[in-house]
Parts: structure tokens; sequence; C-alpha cells
């Protein structure tokens, strides 16, 4: 069987050197059916190509939790992922390094002890009793690894990675015993490159150049990752053994079972989290934050607005809100620090439900962790937020500033007077040169001056009343708006921002940027997710069922 990559997968070598249990990624022995839609060249270019990917940090601890919900471990860290385009899951960024296949190691070690920790632990793991004798030891071992490496592989184990595994749990039992031979292959399985990567294989008889139906257990994958950020659970799995995710109908019924699952919480803000950059608050810089520099910042303020921002999005996706909801919503989850930063009572638990004040706020724009986090410690700059809304929420490239250009905090001298920051900010963006990018950038970021930067909403700056006006450039709700709340609104009823989201989606789900043949889908998922309301639970169904994810281009080996 030809894989569908083009560089073989190495083996990892599990504890001390023991053994090597993979040759490489082992996807099956024999020819399998074809799952085609089309054998005309004409179709593939419908479809982008199908890069292999490797579980980002976080799949890769949400899937240890899914495979061991018993065990809670402390776990060395692992080396953070490389963004690309903000996105923790793109192939590109995907590279391993020595460390990270050290910490491979280690993780793995750490669950192995853990799950076969005692007799009792052992039996729960290869579901047998008794393995005192030859007979019964040869049943239990290739239960369990037929088992076991059926829900780590995300897939029945070939014939030959049955043998591998047979072979070397016998040399392991020999030199140490069954509950060791027990422990040393679950770390093994737990290192091999089809656990810590998602090769999806296409039969050999496949054409290069056709495009075909993603294989039934790489569709259950590519469904669980998508809406759990994890491997796919038993209900998943039956349904791939049965050929039962071929159809869009097949596909959006477990789609749509498994966005009701608390799982899906984890996309409802992980997608959001990184297409906005909404951790962005966490940074070093901030952290670094304190009263001296951005007055009433304490050293709570960090943590309480990222979990503020977190919880806002979990509710209102997850109780059926819109994209529309994520910009003009005003309802919030807050402790005692973030009600002392909106201005409002005191809830009498933490993380109660409030209602911001309607002049104030409205949606992500003007939340602390949005606002904090496209600031600099002690300043705003509306340029910096002018950029991040046309970047993150109208997939607008940034222009380079031209050489030479004064890139620091704009000052005003001794001699001319109290000035507002964006006073500063108009006369060193006044020159022609300048306006080509800064009219659109000011337009933005002016619109949110009247929250410093450390979110805080103000009327006066430098004892001058705020200027809050702006302007919307470059979409199709163009035109003049005063306030965070009016321009959230205007964002909000834009097909241009509903556009993005979708491509962003698109793109978060295929762990790659589409490719330009792929607009056609995007243009039309875009629509219909403009006509819905901007139902976001929607979208990922649709994107789901979509050919550009249920499809595959075969690829030359």
């Amino acid at each position: 069987m030809r894989s569908s990559f083009g560089v073989t997968v190495g083996a990892i070598t599990v504890v001390g050197a023991l053994a090597v249990v993979d040759a490489a990624c082992d996807g099956g022995d024999a020819a399998q059916p074809v799952y085609r839609l089309s054998a005309t060249r004409t179709d593939a270019v419908a479809v982008g190509p199908t890069p292999l990917r490797r579980v980002s940090d976080l799949e890769y601890l949400n899937t240890l939790h899914d495979l061991f919900p018993a065990l809670n471990l402390a776990l060395p860290e692992l080396p953070p992922d490389v963004p690309v385009a903000g996105f923790e899951n793109d192939a590109e960024g995907q590279e391993p390094s020595d460390v990270l296949i050290a910490r491979y190691e280690a993780i793995a070690n750490l669950y192995a002890q853990a799950a076969t920790a005692d007799p009792s632990a052992v039996s729960a793991m290869v579901g047998c009793s008794d393995w005192s004798n030859p007979a019964s030891s040869a049943l239990c071992s290739g239960q369990f690894i037929a088992q076991t490496g059926r829900r780590i592989f995300r897939r029945p184990l070939s014939d030959s990675e049955t043998r591998r595994y047979g072979v070397q749990f016998q040399s392991w039992e020999t030199a140490v015993d069954f509950e060791g031979a027990v422990q040393l292959t679950l770390s093994a399985m737990l290192q091999s490159p089809q656990f810590l990567y998602r090769a999806e294989t296409f039969p050999s008889n496949a054409v290069a150049g056709t495009v075909i139906a993603v294989e039934p257990y790489a569709m259950a994958s590519r469904l669980s990752y998508l809406l759990w950020e994890s491997g796919p659970d038993e209900a998943l799995l039956q349904a791939a053994s049965a050929s039962a995710l071929g159809t869009e109908a097949e596909i959006a019924a477990q789609a749509r079972r498994m966005l009701a699952d608390d799982r899906a919480k984890r996309v409802l803000w992980d997608f959001p989290r990184q297409w906005l950059g909404l951790d962005r608050i966490l940074i070093s810089e901030n952290l670094a934050r304190s009263p001296a520099v951005d007055p009433l910042w304490t050293a709570t303020t960090q943590a309480s607005a990222s979990k503020e921002t977190q919880l806002f999005i979990q509710n209102v996706l997850g109780s059926g809100g819109t994209l529309r909801d994520l910009l003009t919503s005003r309802r919030a989850w807050v402790d005692s620090e973030m009600a002392r930063v909106y201005g409002i009572q005191t809830p009498a638990s933490d993380w109660s439900e409030v209602s911001l004040p309607e002049s104030e706020r409205a949606g992500l724009l003007t939340r602390v962790s949005y606002l904090a986090g496209y600031s600099h410690a002690g300043a705003t700059s509306p340029p910096v937020r002018g950029n991040a809304i046309q970047l993150r929420w109208l997939c607008e490239l940034p222009v380079s500033p031209p050489p030479g250009a004064d890139l620091s905090q704009p000052m005003a001298s001794p001699d001319e007077g109290p000035q507002t920051n964006r006073m500063l900010f108009e006369t060193r963006t006044k020159p022609p040169a300048c306006q080509v990018c800064h009219v659109a950038l000011n337009g933005f970021g002016f619109g949110l001056e009247s929250f410093n930067a450390a979110g805080h909403y103000q009327t006066t700056d430098n004892g001058l009343p705020i200027d809050a006006s702006g302007a919307i450039y470059g979409t199709d709700v163009d035109g003049p708006f005063n306030g965070g709340v009016a321009l959230s609104a205007a964002l909000s009823k834009s097909e241009v921002v509903h556009h993005c989201a979708t491509q962003e989606l698109v793109r978060y789900a295929l762990g790659r940027a589409p490719v330009e043949a792929e607009e056609p889908t995007i243009d039309a998922l875009a629509t219909a997710f403009m006509t819905s309301g901007g139902d976001i639970r929607a979208l990922l169904v649709a994107v789901a069922t979509s050919p550009t994810f249920r499809t595959r281009l075969v690829e030359e080996n």
C-alpha cells in the first residue's frame, strides 16, 4: 500500500532502546477497495493536498486524557507548537524536535506505568484475569494488542503490526514478565508514529490525480480531531468498521452527535482562540504589566480576563450562539476581578453570568483580553488594533511599513500642551505615504480609543475628551461609526467577516491553507453560513460534510 505522504516516518525507540517496534507508518497489508467519487482528473482540482499531520500539543494531551480518563498525571511540559497563520495544528509548523520526541517518550512511560500499576490495573487493560500459563498468556496478549492497539492507532492493527507487536511482547515477557510486557508494549504504542501522526493511506490501485472518498477510519479521525481535538470514540470506530462514514448524511449525523458532547467545548474555544489570537493576553509582555504601567491592573487581571473570554465563547456558542453574538452579545461570566474591571456589581459567586453595560461593551472587540492583548503595556496603538481587525476578522494581510518608518509610541513635546493618544497618532500618520495604509488601520483603531491599554473604559485621555469616531474600509459595510459597540455591530453584519471566518475554519479543519481550487467550496460554505445567521455549529457540520474535508486527492507516491 502506498502512503499518502512523501517521506517515511521512522520508528520511535522504546525505553532505553529495548526494541524498535514500528518499521514505518503501516496502515495495512492488502489492497483495499477504492472509495471512489470520481476517476476524472478534472474533479481532482477541487481538492487540495493531504499533508501528513502530527497531533498538536493540545490534541495529544486531549487524546491521552480520553484514552485514560481515570489517570491524572503530572507531565513534563511539551515544547510549544509553532503557529502558522495563528494555527497550532498547521502541518507546516509540525517538524518534530529531539526535545519533543524525548518528552513523548517520558510521557508514554508515565502513562504506561500508571495504567499497569498493579495486577488489577493490568487485568483491566488486557481484559483478562489469568495469564499464568503460555496458552492464557498468548490469548490475553493477543486480545490486549488488538483492542488497545485499535484504540491508540484509531483503527484496527494490520496483520504485520499485529505480528510485530506479538513477537515483541513475547520477547519482553521472557525478559521481564507479563505485566512488564504489557507496560512496555503500551509505552511503545504511545510512542509510535501511528499514534503521534494522523497518517492517511489510500489503496494501492488508486490512480494518482483522482479524487476519492477518505478511508472510513481516517474519516473518523478527521471528524474527531476537528470537533473534539481528540481521537475517535467507540461510536465513530464502529461507524468506520461498518463503512458508515461515506455519505453526507452519515457524516452530518455523527457531527451533530459529537457537537452535543461536552468534548465539543474544546473546538468551540480553541478555534476562535487561534483564529482571533485571543490568548495574546497571556504572553509574557502582559504578564509583566503592573499598576505602575497600567493603572487598575492587578496580578490577577491577566488570568481572569483570559478565562472570562473563554467562558463567554464556550457558553454562547454552546447554547446555539452565532458569529454575530460573538461580536455583539453583552453576556459575560465574571469573577470579582472582572466585575471590578467592567465596573459592575460583584456577583455572589465567581464566574456567574452577568450583563455588561450597554453603552460600553458588546462582544469580543470590547473584552479586556482582546483590548489588552492588542495593546502595548501602558499604551494603546490604534494601528495595532486596526491591523488585528483587518488580519483576523477580514483576512486581509498587512502591508509592511516603508523603510525608516518611525514605529515608536508617539509622545507629545512638553511645550505642545495636552494631547490625546489619537491626536498623536493622527500627527504621526498624516503624511500621504502613511495614509495609504493608515486610513484603514486608524479607521478601525480609533473607534476603540474609549478603552485604555488595560481594557478599561474611559471617556477622557490626558484630561481631554475621547474621540472614538472611526470609519470601516475594505468591507461590504463600509462607513463611519462611533465607538466599539457600533463597530462590533457593523462587522457582525458583514459578508466579508463571515467569509473570513469560514476560510479560517476550513484552514483549521484541514491543517493547511486552502488552495485556489477550493475557493468555490469556501464561497458556498460562507454563503450558507451568512444565510444561517452565522450559526458556527452549523458551519462546523457543513465543513465536515464538504468535499474538501470528506474527499482527498490521490497524490503521487
